[in-house]
Formats: structure tokens, sequence, C-alpha cells
């Protein structure tokens, strides 16, 4: 009877050991999944956006161009000022904005991969333990009561 119970438990265990690892290795595919999606409709959204910014760029610099080039009666100094007024922009943002591009691409992607939402493993297992005492403790009352 005692070897039985014992026999038993060791099966649970083995049970719960294997439902650990199959629940373990979902999670973690479902939570790349899941990265990977977001990682996805970002980009996405990054090419449309930026490519919308870019014509809307694009057609206001040929805009202020002529219109400098109107202003200073010359058609290519209006193309030249625009043309000097990214470069400045360029260089400063090779000087100065380095830095900060790298901490907000950082900062938006590592929200991206790892979520509030997301529960940690760790506590997950502790779940998975406390369920599993509590298992072991309604099947010693059981088998008690059984016995008596």
């Amino acid at each position: 009877m005692a070897f039985n119970s014992l026999k038993e438990s060791l099966n649970n265990v083995a049970n719960r050991i294997e439902d650990y690892t199959l629940s373990t290795a979902e999670y973690y595919q479902l939570r790349l999944f899941k990265s990977t999606m977001k990682g996805a409709v970002s980009l996405v959204n990054l090419l449309v956006y930026g490519s919308l910014s870019l014509f809307v760029l694009l057609f206001l610099s040929i805009g202020a161009a002529f219109w400098l080039g109107t202003f200073f009666e010359h058609g290519y100094v209006g193309f030249l000022l625009v043309g000097a007024f990214y470069g400045i922009l360029l260089i400063l943002m090779f000087v100065f904005g380095r830095k900060m591009i790298e901490r907000y691409l950082l900062y938006k992607f590592s929200g991206v991969l790892y979520d509030d939402e997301d529960i940690d493993p760790k506590v997950a297992a502790e779940q998975e333990a406390v369920e599993y005492q509590n298992t072991l403790g309604s099947t010693a009352t059981t088998n008690d009561n059984i016995s008596n």
C-alpha cells in the first residue's frame, strides 16, 4: 500500500516535471513569436511613416528652394541654401545626435521585446511548485482517509 502511494507520487512528480518542461518551452516559443511580430510591425510602421515623411520633406524642400531662388533672383541659390541647411543638419546629427538616437532606439526596442505583461519564469515556476504541493497534500489526505 505504501509502495503504491510512493510509486504514484513519483509518477505525479515525473508528470509534473514533463508538464512544466513542455509549458516552459511553449511559453518561450510564444514569447519569441510575440517579440518577432512586434518587431516586424515596428519595422513596417517605420518604413511606411518614414517613406511618407521623406516625401513630405522632399516636396517642402523643393518648394523652399524655389521660393528662396525667387527671393534671391537666381534659382540655383535656393537649392544651394537648402542643400547647405541639410549639410549642417547632417553634421550636427553626427556630432551631437548619435547618442540620442542610440538611446531612443534602445528604449524603443527594449519596450518591444520586454513587456510588463509577461510573467516571469521564476514566478511561474513558484506557482507550479505551490500547485504541486497542494496536489501532494490533497493526495496524502485522500490516501489517509482511504486507509482509515
